[in-house]
């Protein structure tokens, strides 16, 4: 059970509604259900009665109400006289896409160089990594550039890439040659599901030249995407550094799609600012990605944050 799982059941319970929860804690509705529920799946009991003009307490959560509000305040006291432990820990997120260039290999590199922290790492979508962030259950994440940033976390440009065409090789696709957003007009495409940003910047593009985004198959895993563009089934959009899960493999063609490109931006959260292991983590994370596209092993990747600040 986490701690936050609690103060958000406590808002609920205080407003009496998910939905109102969620806009007072700038949290999607369906990831605030996601955390109550995994709550009630902790404690072993329904803590609230749905009804169409909100929620209701049950007797269990009622009781839980009442006992783990001085709870809570018990445990802010105790955070507050062993912060220092917490100095061990980080949780971070990161898109799928970025698996092979950059998660494994900072994974290893906080396995050899920070053995004594005790690290947390998150794969999801854009939409999923900022309602965890949101929720306060990572302390760094990297997603899609937002005009509007979680509360109580600051944000870096870090760094932008194309957006890449990605089909099977009979499809002659090649990266000196960008595919116009005209190419994909009726093709069918294999995108991730809705709100992900890549695949709402993708429909927008094509609406304002009223194009046919067709969405063949809709699949949150990057491997799928890749898998079924290989497979003839549908071209699949994706981000370049996706390209590194095909390195090599001639069975696949692939090629930029003109003028569409995803800006990447480091969240950290506020609260996790002074952690040892957060600054370390996040030295290492800037380090790693700076020396791929110093070395040109990004394709086409542009650094946007200055390292040597």
């Amino acid at each position: 059970m986490e701690v936050r799982q609690l103060d958000l059941f406590l808002r609920v319970a205080e407003l009496g509604s998910i939905n109102r929860a969620a806009q007072t804690l700038q949290l999607s509705q369906p990831a605030l259900s996601r955390q109550i529920a995994l709550l009630e799946q902790d404690m072993g009991a329904l803590l609230f009665n749905r009804t169409q003009g909100g929620v209701l307490l049950t007797d269990a959560g009622r009781l839980l109400s009442e006992r783990a509000r001085p709870l809570l305040k018990q445990f802010n006291l105790l955070k507050q006289q062993v912060g220092e432990q917490a100095a061990g820990q980080l949780a971070i997120g990161m898109p799928p896409a970025w698996r092979q260039r950059v998660a494994c290999p900072f994974i290893e590199a906080i396995a050899a160089q920070l053995p004594g922290v005790k690290l947390r790492v998150c794969e999801g979508l854009s939409n999923e990594l900022q309602d965890d962030m949101a929720a306060g259950l990572l302390d760094l994440g990297i997603v899609p550039f937002s005009a509007t940033p979680a509360h109580r976390h600051t944000q870096t440009a870090l760094l932008r890439e194309p957006v890449v065409v990605v089909g099977r090789a009979s499809d002659l696709l090649t990266p000196d040659k960008p595919v116009p957003l005209t190419d994909l007009d009726g093709r069918p495409l294999v995108l991730p599901e809705r709100p992900n940003v890549l695949r709402v910047q993708l429909e927008q593009a094509m609406a304002r030249r009223s194009f046919d985004c067709r969405v063949a198959v809709e699949t949150d895993a990057v491997d799928i995407c890749l898998d079924m563009a290989r497979r003839g089934v549908a071209l699949s959009v994706v981000p370049a550094s996706a390209l590194s899960g095909i390195a090599g493999d001639e069975s696949f063609s692939w090629a930029p799609l003109r003028a569409q490109q995803v800006t990447w931006a480091l969240w950290e959260n506020q609260a996790r600012a002074h952690s040892e292991a957060v600054v370390e983590g996040r030295r290492l994370l800037l380090g790693h990605i700076g020396s791929l596209i110093r070395r040109k092993q990004w394709w086409k990747a542009e650094l946007l944050v200055d390292l040597k600040a």
